[in-house]
């Protein structure tokens, strides 16, 4: 005898409310850059005004009335496109700037918060013509809070209270007096090997990505924003048109680095950022040429960006450095590792547990869940075994540290929610196969968010300056958006997001669509009886699984799992042969 069994997560669709910002943006007088936290103090302080209309536009009288004290006296007007800085410390500014351009005459008082503060301007008459608020924190800049950058709107005629609507400068210390240059990105940091053991040692490779044969020689590499001049690339060194460069950990971590310069290795515990400076033909910093961060990083792995040259950094497959030397190979091949010059990299890490699904934007007053699946072809243990209360854990928009002694079989499944997990269960009638874990902390938000998994590396020894310290290392993240090029049913509507192909990048909005989340249906099942086997033949459908289970004709035991049927991703014929052996039992396909 066997039996068909089915379960299914249904969602309860109703009407959903949303609702839009409506931003006003500036007039015709506009900021064109701020200085509010400069390195080397506050007296460098200055603020451009930029005429983004098409007609003259008159300066006398205006005044500074929240921010700083300033009062424009009897000058000319400022033509269209035309700019004006107004400076803290007039001498100071102009021994650093120069004079090449339009500067307001005194200076102002007052400063900049580094904190970011309400700026306004009004006429002589007292109606306001300027008002905005910044910020150095949350979605603001971080590089012009202190780091040698300035905030320079992307676009003045745009709202100057939206963070997005700014970006930190290119220019080292900004470039007053004219439009920032914007981001540079020819040279890319394209690869980066953070994590290490003796005799092996980190390295990170850059790509050229114009055709155009680029000069490095004097352009500084460091790993902290804050110091970005410690190591100077020497002379004579050269990226050809889209080619390649490596720089290993004995270059810019020397036993005794060279006058002005500051070895370092990079931080694979903590996380770390690197960052590549270019120089003026005076050797003084000029452009922010590329700058990453990237969080604790597995032995041996490096970090590639995907799509290769303009994608984020991801885990890689394998690392890329132009040789086919690799962490675990005896100590005379780091000789040979140091020769290489880069390569294509390999593609991103992809495993070996998954994110398959997500609901963010229910309809009406549904649930929010994310659905992880093993595609792993043994069982992974969702903790480290050496530590087991050090687990596995969810972070993004919704937070969740998954228990101990939670493991996934191979294509098995968990969902994670932000409700009573029993009560999630019960409601959806989630069959007891798929763990439910929950609640987590915070939500998914309507308009869009990560979902971040990672996993626990073991705590550092006590030779090790984070001694105890558990890094977490980056398994998959997928950001999403509500609207394209993510698939827009998935806001409100009711579908969740369905992954495409499990194996397959989980960061790009190709490989994602929509799930209805109706019940699965039990497949009409196809029963021959071989000699030595009961075949099962069915068609599968796309997105679910099936479980074959047993149980003793007498019932006298739970029905006991036999594995998953393997089925084609995109569904279709499936045939699966069952023993005989054992003497009679139930059989039964438990469609998921």
């Amino acid at each position: 005898m066997l039996r068909q069994f089915s379960s299914h997560l249904c969602s309860v669709l109703a009407p959903g409310i949303l609702a839009a910002a409506v931003s006003a943006a500036a007039g015709p007088l506009s900021v064109g850059e701020l200085n509010y936290n400069d390195p080397e103090g506050g007296d460098y302080d200055f603020i451009e005004l930029v005429n983004t209309g098409t007609v003259a536009q008159a300066l006398n009288g205006l005044n500074f009335t929240r921010g700083i004290g300033y009062t424009f006296a009897a000058t000319d007007p400022l033509a269209p496109g035309e700019r004006i800085v107004i400076a803290r410390d007039r001498p100071k500014f102009l021994a650093r700037y120069g004079s090449s351009f339009r500067l307001a005459a005194g200076t102002f008082s007052g400063g900049f918060s580094a904190e970011g503060e309400r700026v306004t301007v009004a006429d002589g008459s007292g109606q306001t013509v300027l008002d905005f608020t910044f910020g150095s924190s949350g979605s603001w800049p971080s590089r012009p809070n202190g780091l040698g950058s300035t905030l320079e709107p992307v676009d003045p005629s745009g709202d100057l209270n939206d963070p997005d609507n700014w970006r930190p400068s290119s220019e080292w210390l900004g470039s007053p007096g004219r439009a920032g240059a914007g981001p540079q990105r020819r040279v890319a940091i394209n690869e980066v090997l953070a994590h290490t053991d003796p005799p092996f040692e980190d390295a990170i490779e850059f790509l050229n990505l114009t055709d155009e044969t680029i000069r490095l020689d004097g352009w500084y590499l460091s790993n902290e924003r804050a110091e970005p001049t410690k190591y100077k690339i020497p002379a004579n060194t050269v990226l050809t048109p889209r080619g390649r460069l490596v720089l290993y950990e004995y270059q810019f971590d020397p036993a005794v680095p060279p006058a002005g310069q500051k070895a370092f290795r990079f931080n694979s515990a903590q996380g770390d950022e690197a960052v590549l400076m270019s120089v003026n033909s005076s050797g003084r910093p000029e452009y922010w040429m590329d700058v990453v961060s990237f969080g604790a990083t597995a032995n041996g792995v490096s970090l590639g960006r995907f799509p290769e040259g303009t994608g984020p950094l991801v885990p890689m497959i394998r690392q890329t450095f132009g040789t086919l030397v690799s962490m675990g190979m005896p100590a005379e091949f780091l000789t040979e590792f140091r020769t290489g010059r880069g390569g294509t990299n390999s593609g991103p890490l992809i495993g070996p547990v998954v994110v398959r699904r997500i609901q963010y934007f229910p309809a009406g007053d549904g649930d929010e869940f994310v659905e992880l699946e093993s595609i792993h072809p043994v069982t992974v243990p969702l903790f480290d075994p050496n530590f087991p209360t050090n687990t596995w854990r969810l972070r993004g928009g919704a937070d969740f540290d998954l228990p101990p002694g939670i493991s996934l079989d191979p294509g098995a499944r968990l969902m994670i929610v932000g409700t009573d997990p029993g009560a999630f269960r019960t409601q959806h009638q989630i069959p007891a196969s798929i763990p439910v874990l929950g609640p987590w902390t915070n939500s998914l938000a309507n308009d869009g968010d990560r979902v971040v998994l990672y996993k626990p590396d073991p705590p550092q020894d006590e030779t090790h300056p984070d001694a105890g310290f558990v890094p977490y290392i980056l398994v998959e993240a997928v950001e999403f958006t509500a609207g394209a090029p993510w698939p827009v049913e998935a806001a409100g509507g009711g579908p969740a997001l369905l992954r495409k192909d499990l194996k397959v990048f989980g960061n790009d909005p190709s490989n994602w669509t929509v799930d209805a989340v109706t019940p699965p249906v039990a497949p009409d099942l196809e029963i021959r009886i071989e000699e030595a086997a009961v075949r099962l033949h069915f068609d599968a459908a796309s997105g679910r699984t099936y479980r074959l289970q047993s149980r003793p004709m007498d019932l006298t035991a739970a029905w006991s799992e036999l594995g998953l049927i393997p089925t084609p991703p995109a569904g279709g014929s499936v045939v699966v042969d069952v023993p005989t052996s054992g003497g009679a039992r139930l059989l039964r396909v438990l469609v998921e």
